[in-house]
């Protein structure tokens, strides 16, 4: 069975504490699988007692931090501040026993950001670190980005012996901007064997990542999530922006993806 989870920042636990509440409401009650906690450079103290007071016992995947919070793992220079900015990562997947610590690959497109990239993410020396696919460029900054091909994937994988995470948004993203047929390039994808997934609606000739709820994009979500993942998926909701008031966007979310679903 397909299990679903909810996205929180460790930035909810201190800005945004009603919706904290709410989610561990949900969560507990079983409305959602699991959660996706995205671990903000130098948050663990602050927040660590109530991530675990809230969530303790609840199946945990953790998101590291990436170039918008000053971690770019293709930049050689920043070396040992990327190690400081992912160490928090690292501490919340040991206080909630996480399988998985999904990290992107750096900034900018190229042989040479690409092996660095592969470089820094084997220097952090942990198992648990799993390659995201990115769109070929940063929708906020604009920035080139590589990891982006099944070529490019494939090469971190056969690498590092990482584990997968599967942008369905990210891949249809890369897929038209480099003019590739979307589910060829989604075959290709599939063929490398994701651990985990995520998924958003979007618009499939689109090169932006809208991270759209479901129903409001033209993605076929019936057809990627019953052909392009597993029966015993994880699959995080991505869908959204702003800040959350509370958690029914996605129980409807939810309840929309389940309604698609072949048994």
């Amino acid at each position: 069975m397909r299990k679903f989870g909810l996205k929180l920042w460790s930035k909810d636990f201190i800005k945004n504490k009603e919706f904290v509440k709410d989610a561990e409401v949900a969560l507990k009650n079983g409305k959602f699988d699991y959660l996706e906690l995205f671990a903000l450079p130098f948050s663990f103290d602050e927040t660590k007692d109530d991530v675990k007071a809230n969530f303790g016992g609840v199946k945990t995947v953790i998101h590291a931090a990436h170039s918008l919070q000053g971690l770019d793992i293709s930049n050689k220079d920043e070396f040992d501040n990327n190690q400081k900015r992912i160490e928090d990562a690292k501490r919340f997947a040991d206080l909630m026993d996480a399988e998985f610590i999904i990290l992107h690959p750096g900034m900018n497109e190229g042989e040479e950001f690409l092996e660095e990239s592969i470089r820094q993410f084997r220097a952090f020396n942990d198992k648990r670190l799993t390659v995201e696919n990115l769109p070929t460029y940063c929708s906020q900054t604009k920035k080139k980005l590589h990891g982006v091909t099944p070529f490019e994937i494939r090469h971190f994988i056969e690498e590092l012996d990482c584990p997968f995470c599967l942008d369905f948004s990210h891949a249809i993203c890369g897929a038209n901007a480099l003019d590739y047929d979307v589910y060829s390039f989604l075959n290709e994808m599939v063929k490398l064997r994701p651990s985990m997934y995520h998924l958003c609606d979007g618009f499939i000739r689109s090169d932006n990542d809208s991270h759209l709820h479901f129903g409001m994009g033209n993605y076929d979500l019936k057809k990627l999530i019953n052909q392009y993942t597993r029966e015993n998926a994880l699959i995080t909701m991505e869908t959204g922006h702003g800040i959350p008031q509370s958690v029914k966007p996605w129980i409807d979310d939810i309840n929309y993806l389940k309604g698609l679903l072949d048994f």
